[in-house]
């Protein structure tokens, strides 16, 4: 009897063992896997980007074709509009994660509207032109000849804001000394100017080919006016999810390797892009490649607040608006995070470096 007994308990410890021995390999195991799922590394995200059609979206077109999102288990989904405010009201609604190109001054104003929206990265720069009928060009030397013509603008784009200024530092008052008409599109203000029911266009270097055959030519650009002016900027709603932030470092990592390739390659753009425009490549290349358009990644925050200095002085914020503290629209940490990882993969790069300091100059 005591045998059976002892067989019986030696039969409970053993089970008894076996449990515990499982329970910690099952608790082992679970920790493995939360540790896999929480790893971001290995975990997927995905954003949703807008960008305006007429301005394309080079950087993450060269990210995209060069796999740098894929690197980094990103997958971008690229969101097309016809205006920018469609694009900052998709945005504020939640339809897209990332405004891309929509401009500076048009999410400004919208801030000076009220909107909770950051800027975090930097896209475009510069290559804006004023337009002029070839065979008038010689009538030009500074924008004090300007005086007694009608120009035709786009309200509250970056053209817009660049070039009345320019106006006025050339000693003009552009309530009395100049008419301007303005217009919905870019492509109406061409027509328009094609049509010489303007003499002058604020426009863009995207329009350069259907300018320059409806007899048009740049006067000048926006970068000899204001040099180092920004355009379009990278815009987030400024109430984001922990993976959003996560993703968000790293799209502007891919946006700044892009960046390096650009540079180097300015082929690449154009192959990238190509199919995006669906033009001819000598197309393509004209509007991603232009000389005077520069594209950086940077946020470039001082020539923001340059521009935000200016649109108070023609007059486009007013009353509570000019209160605003810019400084609290601003979230730079995600660019400097992703710049921070660039040069830990790259220790002996130099230019990871250099786009460091440039970051320090345009935004500390």
């Amino acid at each position: 009897m005591k045998s059976h007994y002892r067989q019986f308990l030696i039969i409970v410890m053993v089970f008894t063992f076996s449990v515990i021995l499982a329970a910690c390999g099952s608790k082992q195991n679970a920790n493995e896997t939360e540790s896999t799922t929480g790893s971001n590394d290995d975990k997927q995200y995905h954003l949703k980007v807008g960008y305006l059609k007429m301005n394309g979206a080079p950087l993450a077109d060269i990210a995209i074709y060069e796999g740098f999102f894929e690197e980094e288990n990103l997958e971008v989904e690229l969101v097309p509009f016809n205006a920018s405010t469609d694009g900052i009201n998709a945005l504020q609604t939640n339809k897209i994660d990332i405004g891309l190109t929509f401009g500076t001054t048009t999410p400004l104003a919208f801030i000076a509207k009220g909107a909770d929206l950051n800027i975090i990265g930097g896209h475009m720069e510069g290559g804006h032109p004023v337009y002029v009928p070839k065979e008038d060009a010689d009538q030009y030397k500074t924008f004090a000849d300007f005086k007694g013509k009608t120009i035709g603008t786009v309200r509250l784009s970056v053209p817009d804001i660049i070039f009345k200024n320019a106006l006025l530092n050339a000693g003009l008052d552009i309530e009395k000394d100049v008419k301007f008409v303005e217009f919905k599109s870019n492509a109406n203000l061409i027509e328009a100017a094609a049509a010489r029911k303007v003499d002058a266009a604020f426009s863009l270097s995207g329009f350069l080919t259907q300018a320059t055959e409806a007899g048009l030519v740049p006067f000048a650009w926006s970068n000899d006016v204001q040099p180092g002016h920004v355009c379009c900027r990278v815009v987030t709603h400024g109430d984001y999810t922990e993976d959003q932030q996560i993703a968000f470092k790293k799209f502007l990592k891919g946006l700044i390797k892009a960046e390096r390739v650009k540079l180097e390659n300015p082929q690449i753009a154009v192959e990238a892009s190509k199919e995006r425009f669906n033009l001819p490549d000598e197309q393509v290349n004209e509007i991603v490649n232009e000389e005077h358009l520069i594209n950086s990644a940077d946020p470039h925050k001082h020539q923001v607040e340059e521009l935000w200095k200016q649109m108070k002085g023609l007059g486009y914020i007013e009353g509570e608006a000019q209160n605003i503290d810019l400084n609290k629209h601003f979230n730079l940490k995600f660019y400097e995070e992703a710049l921070e990882e660039l040069i830990a993969e790259n220790p002996d790069d130099e230019y990871y470096q250099q786009v460091l300091e440039r970051y320090k100059q345009q935004n500390l």
